[in-house]
């Protein structure tokens, strides 16, 4: 196993337990469809990497959890479900495994809440019908609990944070050593390539660049994986890459967006929220050609690509120790061929910690 130790899978427990107790469930009932960013929640509680692929945990308030998936994870009960060819895969099949694990951990009677982001309509349509003691209702203790992270998991975001930069520095080289007959997939492949090599697990979120045209000078490579680290976290990274020095334009926009970016990052403190570190990137764009966006600046990041505080003008999360948050200032109007300088910090008692060591600059090849 690449993510959670033994240990952190129990600390996990315990504080879901705590907050199950609080809210009076007895159980939880948690979905993953195996989609990018509907992961995190049966990644945070089983370790399972359900790519593409349905799973369940039936979560008791006491006694063993029962997973069900075609993957092993830190659930010793697990149940396999045979499901027919394809990658479209039916949900239905799944029922009689979630009815059977409800009714064996006794669980038939009370109150369940189900966690995750997506349970297909069927499924829950059949849960009420074949268990109609049992009041659903939807819950968020899993969300709101790896908002928060651990010493051990912010061991393994800054692992993955490394992997990135060295992924980065690789592809850097890899232009000066190639520089003509380069293509834009030529970059893409060498991004994917050592992202792979050093261990991630899938890359995904942001599309990188795809093109077999031959670059010439003046074009910018956007460096912006989502790559997913050892251990389930996903990485958020944004940086450009010139063949040649960028115009005017594109270097007083990216030097504006680095100038927020910082002064945003500046109000990663406890008690502040997502929409105050939204309004100091506006701040910082005063009497520029540009807003801030009003919403997609920025959000939490851990096992799914994207969690609470959202960098947007609404959100009311309030910041706290431990969390993990991208900021990729995002103009309006969006200059062209141009993106957000991306970077994650950590929320602590003090200054945040941003976690990436690559300087904010544009790598001019």
């Amino acid at each position: 196993m690449t993510g959670a130790s033994l240990q952190e899978r129990d600390r996990r427990w315990n504080s879901i337990r705590r907050s199950m107790e609080e809210a009076g469930l007895n159980g939880l009932l948690v979905v993953s469809d195996g989609h990018l960013e509907r992961r995190g929640s049966i990644r945070y509680i089983a370790d399972v990497s359900a790519k593409l692929l349905y799973g369940y945990v039936v979560f008791p308030l006491n006694g063993e959890p029962i997973l069900i998936c075609n993957k092993p994870g830190r659930i010793k009960d697990r149940r396999p479900v045979p499901f027919r060819g394809g990658w479209i895969i039916d949900s239905e099949p799944y029922v009689p495994a979630i009815v059977a694990a409800i009714r064996e951990l006794n669980l038939d009677k009370g109150p369940i809440g189900i966690e995750g982001d997506f349970l297909p309509a069927p499924v829950y349509q059949a849960l009420l019908t074949e268990l109609p003691d049992v009041m659903f209702s939807a819950s968020a203790i899993v969300h709101e609990l790896k908002m928060i992270k651990s010493a051990e998991e912010l061991q393994l975001i800054e692992n993955g944070v490394e992997m990135v930069d060295k992924a980065y520095e690789a592809c850097v080289e890899f232009v000066c050593t190639r520089k003509s007959n380069l293509t834009w997939n030529d970059i893409t492949a060498e991004v994917c390539r050592v992202l792979y090599r050093l261990g991630s697990e899938d890359i995904g979120g942001y599309p990188l660049s795809h093109a077999t045209d031959i670059m010439k000078g003046g074009d910018i490579y956007n460096l912006y994986p989502e790559p997913q680290a050892p251990g389930g976290h996903w990485m958020q990274f944004g940086r450009l890459i010139a063949l040649g020095e960028p115009d005017k334009e594109l270097r007083a926009a990216w030097d504006l967006d680095t100038k927020a970016q910082e002064l945003a990052a500046e109000k990663l403190k406890p008690g502040n929220t997502g929409g105050d570190v939204a309004r100091a990137i506006n701040d910082a764009l005063k009497g520029s050609a540009y807003t801030g966006a009003s919403r997609g600046s920025g959000h939490g990041v851990g096992l799914d690509i994207i969690e609470r505080p959202f960098i947007s003008l609404d959100d009311e999360t309030v910041l706290k120790p431990g969390m993990v948050v991208a900021i990729h200032p995002v103009f309006d109007p969006h200059p062209a061929l141009f993106e957000a300088c991306a970077d994650m910090f950590v929320v602590t008692e003090g200054k945040p910690r941003k976690l990436s060591r690559i300087a904010p600059g544009i790598a001019v090849v």
